[in-house]
Order: structure tokens, then C-alpha cells, then sequence
């Protein structure tokens, strides 16, 4: 047998890391929004007369919540990790993770601003203004090309 000089693989499992930590925080945020919502269906004086915490706006809050914040950091978190190990290498480039992990936590921050304020397209599941969605189709694209 031959003795081979192969270097191990050093897998970059911060960025899954902090996916997987943003998934539960915002996992348990999004059914925290979603109880709230309910609380108001059954008990109407809990919007208190503000606009911004009615049930119209905060079940976007709570889909948005749930579908991109828990369900699409879980997504990056499990993509991230599985293509390296099926894969044996690396990420291309751990700074473009990086941004990617930011740019959605950003998208994130920027739904919980617009969507209670009333900034929507009125669209289900789909709400979000046309500037968030450009913001979310390149941080996408990022994800798409750091393989």
C-alpha cells in the first residue's frame, strides 16, 4: 500500500451553526407571533386599538415568520451542511456565506419592520414589497453560487 498525502477536508460549520441557532430563535418568535394572533381571534380587546399589532398584520408577521425565518434558515442550515459532507469539501467561499447568512437575517429584520406597518403587495405568501424581494433574490443567488 501507498501512503497518500491527502490534506483532510476542514468544513466550515460556523455558518450552519449560527443558521441552525437563527432557526430556533426565530422558530420559537414565529409561533410566539402566531399564539398572539390566535389570542386576538378569541379575545379582541388584546390589539389595544394599534393599528400595527391587529390580527391583519400580525398573521402575515407569523406566516412570513415561520415559512422564510424558520423554514428557510433550517433550508440553508441542512444545505450547507449536507453539501459538504456529501460533497467531502469545502464551501467556495466562507465570506460569501457569510453574506448570505446576513443578507437573509437582514430580509428577516426588514419583514418584521414593513409587514405590521402596513407595506405590503397584498399578495399571500408573497407579501413583501418589491425591494425585499430583489434583496431576497441575490442573497439567493449567493446561496446558489457559493456550490
Amino acid at each position: 500500500m501507498e501512503a497518500t498525502n491527502a490534506t483532510p477536508v476542514k468544513y466550515d460549520m460556523d455558518v450552519v451553526r449560527w443558521f441552525t441557532i437563527a432557526a430556533v430563535v426565530f422558530g420559537v418568535i414565529g409561533t410566539l407571533v402566531g399564539v398572539y394572533a390566535a389570542l386576538e381571534l378569541a379575545f379582541p380587546f388584546l390589539n389595544f386599538d394599534i393599528p400595527e399589532i391587529t390580527f391583519g398584520r400580525l398573521r402575515p408577521l407569523h406566516t412570513n415568520a415561520v415559512i422564510f425565518a424558520f423554514g428557510g434558515n433550517v433550508l440553508f442550515a441542512t444545505g450547507y451542511y449536507i453539501v459538504q459532507r456529501t460533497g467531502n469539501c469545502s464551501l467556495w467561499s466562507n465570506k460569501l456565506a457569510w453574506f448570505h447568512f446576513w443578507g437573509w437575517q437582514a430580509i428577516i429584520v426588514s419583514a418584521v419592520i414593513t409587514l405590521p406597518l402596513g407595506l405590503s403587495q397584498g399578495k399571500e405568501y408573497a407579501e413583501l414589497p418589491w425591494w425585499v424581494d430583489i434583496a431576497i433574490a441575490v442573497v439567493w443567488l449567493s446561496y446558489g453560487l457559493n456550490y
